[in-house]
């Protein structure tokens, strides 16, 4: 390996342990969610990038980018919670962050760190761990509760 690898922050795992995560998410994710998955690993996270099943609204370019988009954002909130789910075992298993994506058309969107649509792509989403106890966005933390965050 060169200096100008290091430089490029490639990160250094034996074939064994990505073919066990590859494999891992291969058999994990619920049937249908994508046609096709592409795990990869980018410094501390996996990246589980999926391609949606193709939709056939619109006979213009901006037609079907804005179709792709809705079809993305619906598919990130639907499974939102089974996402979060996922992750968290992985996180146990492979002590790596996972971050989300999708593809559909030409358009690609991350969900989670390292992408979320955010104009800073290095901004990290903090899930409080009220969330994993499966209150979600409106429940109540009890009085004497204390706050804590995971990166997620």
């Amino acid at each position: 390996m060169t200096f100008v690898d290091l430089q490029r922050n490639y990160v250094i795992m034996d074939e064994k342990e990505f073919g066990t995560i590859k494999g891992w998410f291969a058999g994990r994710l619920p049937d249908g969610w994508f046609t096709g998955t592409e795990v990869t690993i980018e410094d501390d996270q996996i990246v589980v990038l999926g391609t949606l099943p193709d939709v056939n609204v619109g006979s213009t370019p901006e037609e079907k980018e804005g179709a792709a988009a809705g079809r993305i954002a619906r598919f990130r909130e639907e499974t939102r919670g089974d996402r979060i789910g996922i992750a968290q075992e992985a996180e146990e298993r492979f002590h790596k962050y996972v971050t989300w994506g999708a593809k559909l058309g030409g358009l690609t969107k991350r969900f989670n760190p390292g992408g979320g649509g955010r104009s800073n792509p290095g901004q990290r989403v903090m899930i409080g761990r009220w969330w994993r106890r499966g209150r979600g966005r409106r429940g109540a933390r009890q009085a004497n509760e204390t706050q804590t965050s995971q990166v997620f």
